[in-house]
């Protein structure tokens, strides 16, 4: 008696589930269109998309009839493949923005490195990541590859078009995000888990964080692709680790830290816009981030925004100059509601004072530091055992983060084209060098291409051994230097000696008795586009010499930077 009373002891609370049981589980007749049988209590989008579920996930033709899968159930609707179909309606021109600008297309980058690598004649767009009513698809890579013009639509495919919207982005901590609109308007935590109000979703990795609209868009959300050596993790003070394993830090307790954009950072100073709590899309419009209509090429073409906008123009007028806040006189009113009181330029800040300085770009002075990586090698290693390359598994790849268990233990044998891996002669932060942008400017510029490109058949034979690159109008080899704007601006602007006197402010670089391998990296190299230059013979004299002029505004800056007043004549 007592274990047929302990039978059932056990088994009622079993059979009391299976009425809740029936309702998580599909059966054979469940319909995939009754979404909210089992995402009971999931958000709306917001106001304007308090639409019935099956609109914006299900595709027209499968909309009308039973749904008995739910893999037709799309987790992105708004990704390139479906967008026009599933947004356009309402939205067909933000989708026609979309489509000419840098983050559709990735133009810069593709037609850049195609033709310093010598797949085109020429660095104008030809070619996007996804369909494009003028561009075409990226060429089917050789299957056996034998020159750098060979690889580059390879390496790009499969190491840099890691951000574009419609490839699923690696599911690491900081990477989350989703495809097409919801690469940006739809906001994914660090960690990837929801925690909104669907029970059958909560908790789960790989979904954004509410099943909402991001309203305004926080500056996590565009770190998710804007996390390398570029602009965006320089805003908030990330500066990548060299490769190896023997740089990561710090140890806490025998234990390193978690990583985060799968990559170890030094964290340095942070943009004061960022301190004081402005989001990018404070500054980045709409028409800077979808672009305006025309097919984008570069960075400096697309971005419109200009620190004049906010701190006053050159001319000394101490009016708003941003015409569109009805708060400008009060100040700079953010998306998120707040005032910023917003000190504005002055001539009476000795820099500002001399007409030289007219032509700098903000940045050149009040950029604390850049990302600077001198002498990349890039490497495809097609042998089927990888294992050497367990100490450089960290840097911001998934592909080679998942060959290898957290000890660095490798996992498991390549079969066919293996990953691209990616090391540096030497990294720093310090010091900028100048150049001229399409805007005539002088802004700081770095080098942004010095690929030296190595290649490893299946066989282990090296097909490419540190081959560098040659332009493909054969002006000469694939380097350049590009222009930069970077977003570690501070209050105080750097020392007049950081470019005044500096060999590597004017592209000359390092130079001794012994160069040595790397410090030829540091001299400039010519830019891809025509309106971008690198200073010349005229601006870097007078950037080198130290004229008498300039010690006299050097000596009045240092005696008023120590508090030194000037005596007054007239007294004793």
């Amino acid at each position: 008696m007592k274990s047929l009373i302990l039978h059932w002891i056990w088994i009622i609370p079993v059979i009391s589930l299976f009425p809740l049981l029936s309702l998580a589980l599909p059966t054979d007749s469940t319909d995939f269109r009754s979404c909210l049988e089992c995402h009971n209590g999931i958000e709306r989008m917001d106001k304007d998309h308090a639409f019935p579920c099956m609109t914006c996930h299900l595709l027209p033709e499968d909309r009308g009839q039973p749904l008995d899968t739910h893999a037709k159930v799309m987790r992105h609707p708004a990704a390139p493949e479906h967008v026009d179909v599933l947004c356009g309606a309402c939205h067909q021109r933000e989708i026609s923005l979309l489509r000419n600008s840098l983050h559709y297309t990735l133009a810069g980058i593709i037609g850049q490195t195609r033709y310093l690598w010598g797949a085109q004649e020429d660095p104008m767009p030809k070619y996007a990541p996804s369909k494009h009513p003028v561009l075409k698809p990226l060429p089917p890579s050789t299957s056996m590859p034998e020159t750098v013009a060979d690889l580059v639509d390879d390496l790009l495919q499969r190491r840099c078009f890691r951000c574009h919207l419609g490839q699923v982005p690696p599911q690491r901590k900081g990477l989350y995000r989703g495809l097409g609109c919801g690469a940006c308007h739809v906001y994914y935590a660090d960690d990837g888990v929801y925690k909104g109000g669907d029970a059958t979703l909560w908790g789960k990795r790989g979904y954004p964080e509410k099943h909402a609209f991001a309203k305004p868009i926080p500056v996590e959300q565009c770190l998710h692709c804007h996390n390398g050596p570029r602009v965006g993790a320089d805003y908030v003070g990330l500066f990548e680790h060299d490769y190896h394993m023997s740089y990561r830090t710090p140890w806490r307790g025998g234990s390193l830290p978690e990583t985060i954009y799968l990559m170890d950072h030094h964290r340095l100073k942070a943009d004061i816009h960022q301190e004081r709590g402005l989001l990018c899309v404070d500054c980045h419009d709409q028409g800077d981030v979808m672009g305006r209509g025309k097919l984008s090429v570069s960075q400096q073409e697309a971005i419109s925004v200009q620190c004049e906008q906010c701190h006053g123009p050159w001319d000394g007028d101490k009016k708003w100059a941003s015409s569109d806040s009805e708060q400008a006189d009060k100040g700079f009113l953010d998306r998120q509601g707040r005032m910023h009181p917003v000190p504005l330029w002055e001539r009476s800040v000795p820099a500002h004072g001399v007409e030289e300085m007219r032509g700098l770009h903000c940045t050149s002075c009040h950029a604390a530091w850049g990302f600077y990586d001198y002498g990349p090698s890039l490497l495809r290693d097609d042998r089927a055992d990888l294992s050497r390359w367990g100490p450089w598994r960290l840097q911001g790849d998934e592909r080679i983060a998942g060959l290898f268990d957290q000890t660095g233990r490798f996992l498991e044998t390549v079969d066919g084209p293996g990953p691209w891996f990616l090391s540096w002669q030497f990294r720093r932060w310090e010091n900028l060098h100048l150049g001229v942008d399409n805007k005539k400017r002088i802004v700081p510029f770095r080098p942004h291409y010095q690929y030296m490109v190595s290649f490893v058949d299946k066989k282990g034979r090296v097909v490419l051994d540190s081959v560098i690159p040659q332009r493909g109008d054969k002006s000469g080899k694939g380097w350049a230097y590009m222009p930069f704007y970077p977003h570690t601006v501070r209050p105080r602007g750097r020392s007049c000696e950081d470019c005044h006197g500096e060999k590597l402010a004017v592209g000359k670089g390092y130079r001794g008795e012994d160069w040595g391998p790397d410090l030829p990296l540091t001299k400039a190299e010519e830019p891809v586009y025509p309106r971008l230059r690198l200073l010349n013979q005229t601006e870097a004299k007078r950037v080198m010499e130290k004229t008498p002029r300039f010690r006299q505004m050097r000596h009045r800056i240092l005696r008023e930077e120590m508090g030194v007043q000037r005596e007054d004549p007239k007294k004793n």
